[in-house]
């Protein structure tokens, strides 16, 4: 019960945002999220630097977050400068949604020792966003809580398997979590397997789960949270929730050897292609292939490796901005307890300039002078501009670039004509002539 109440109250104030290692680094390498302040585990982290909750005086520093050392291990410390004041230590991943799969950490810690005030989230999965609450999965938090409702108090350290589903409801209505003894082993695995509508927790003795099983947890039902935008989070902070000492907590230290993250079923995602001319004006088409049954996709238009703003059909329409480019699209399938996947094609030939598309013109009028002629363009390619140029026996009339002429006595004895010029940008510019009228007499 203490573990869920300052959960709830921790958390809906902080809103910061034993697979092979060869499976490993290639789940991730596609995804490893925005750079943030180190690279660790085929992933990029964030140490915390912003205050506010579930750190009890709301004090984080990320010079409590040391590594990856020598070893590729990351290091989280409560440091007490004053005495008084304890500085917690927290970092998260920077990519948002990770989704169904199998989730594992190693950690070096005596549980078992922890000091009652001081919470060890060895891995925790949290999306503020996600309807209707927290949408946050717990592979392994451990804490006394502040050692009970009164200072003095005795409570043991507890770890906990289990998730949030609704911030609205108290807690053991709207969490599912299960507590359960400490061991004085100093290194621990765990691991995590969440699949559609079920959640399986195992925390180990040892390293890479080979060591005694200490608790198997399986929760099931429609509250089992579901994908979205989900981080990453390890951290390590002071309670003061339940009594004890908060303001006087040793240093203390945790240190991670590992994390990975293995997706689910993976899907069969096959090579898309493109088809269409790449042309300006030209409507391209993505060809995604057979994928598994019941797969969604969705699409992405990139313009020489950068995502083309609102490009997200299966069809693109080439713009101006295309010319001289390549284009590509990337497929992304999703599937309910499955790996989300993403392929892209190969690139397009270079985007030429855009043909318009203009009929020859037409004049009307009666020949005569002081009449007038009028210049009919015809139906040109949408969006095209239209300048106009009359002749007078094939020799350009100065001044005379309106739609319409005034037939003048110079005109008496030659032959009119017009020249429509279409451009668009993008496209390659197109001039038309109409056919000579009689002579003018």
């Amino acid at each position: 019960m203490g573990l869920a109440v300052v959960l709830a109250v921790g958390l809906s104030m902080f809103a910061g945002v034993g697979p092979s290692q060869a499976a490993k680094k290639a789940a991730v390498l596609e995804d490893p999220g925005p750079v943030g302040s180190f690279f660790w585990e085929g992933f990029n982290w964030q140490k915390r630097f912003w205050g506010g909750a579930p750190m009890y005086n709301g004090t984080w520093d990320p010079n409590n977050v040391s590594g990856p050392d020598a070893n590729g291990y990351v290091k989280l410390s409560i440091s007490n400068p004053t005495g008084s004041a304890p500085v917690g230590a927290e970092f998260q991943s920077t990519r948002e949604g990770f989704g169904y799969g199998t989730y594992s950490t190693t950690v070096e810690k005596d549980v078992s020792a922890l000091q009652k005030e001081v919470v060890w989230g060895c891995l925790f999965t949290y999306d503020p966003n996600a309807y209707p609450g927290y949408t946050e999965i717990d592979l392994c938090e451990a804490s006394a809580w502040g050692g009970g409702a009164a200072y003095g108090e005795d409570w043991p350290v507890v770890q906990g398997h289990g998730y949030w589903f609704d911030a609205t409801k108290p807690p053991g209505q709207g969490n599912n979590t299960i507590n359960f003894d400490t061991t004085n082993a100093p290194i621990l695995t765990h691991r995590m397997v969440w699949e559609p509508g079920k959640i399986t927790f195992e925390t180990f003795a040892g390293v890479n789960a080979t060591g005694t099983l200490l608790k198997r947890t399986v929760l099931q039902g429609s509250t089992v949270p579901v994908p979205a935008k989900e981080q990453i989070h390890f951290n390590l902070w002071v309670t003061g929730g339940g009594g004890g000492d908060p303001a006087h907590v040793a240093p203390e230290s945790v240190t991670i050897r590992d994390f990975s993250f293995v997706p689910g079923i993976p899907l069969t995602a096959p090579t898309p292609t493109v088809t269409g001319t790449a042309a300006v004006g030209s409507t391209l088409t993505a060809n995604p292939g057979t994928w598994t049954s019941g797969t969604s996709l969705t699409y992405q238009w990139f313009r020489n490796g950068a995502a083309i703003a609102g490009a997200t059909a299966s069809k693109y329409v080439l713009a101006a901005a295309d010319q001289g480019t390549q284009i590509t699209v990337k497929v992304t399938g999703t599937k309910s307890g499955y790996a989300t996947t993403t392929k892209e094609s190969a690139p397009t030939a270079t985007v030429v300039a855009g043909t318009l598309a203009g009929p020859t013109p037409t004049v009307s009028g009666t020949l005569a002078v002081g009449s007038v002629l009028t210049a009919n363009p015809g139906t040109w390619t949408s969006g095209t501009t239209l300048s106009y140029q009359w002749y007078r026996s094939g020799v350009a009339i100065t001044a005379a670039t309106a739609k319409t002429y005034t037939i003048v006595a110079l005109d008496q004895g030659d032959t009119l004509r017009v020249r429509v010029t279409g451009t668009k940008p993008g496209y390659t510019t197109l001039a038309k002539f109409s056919a000579n009228t009689a002579i003018v007499p």
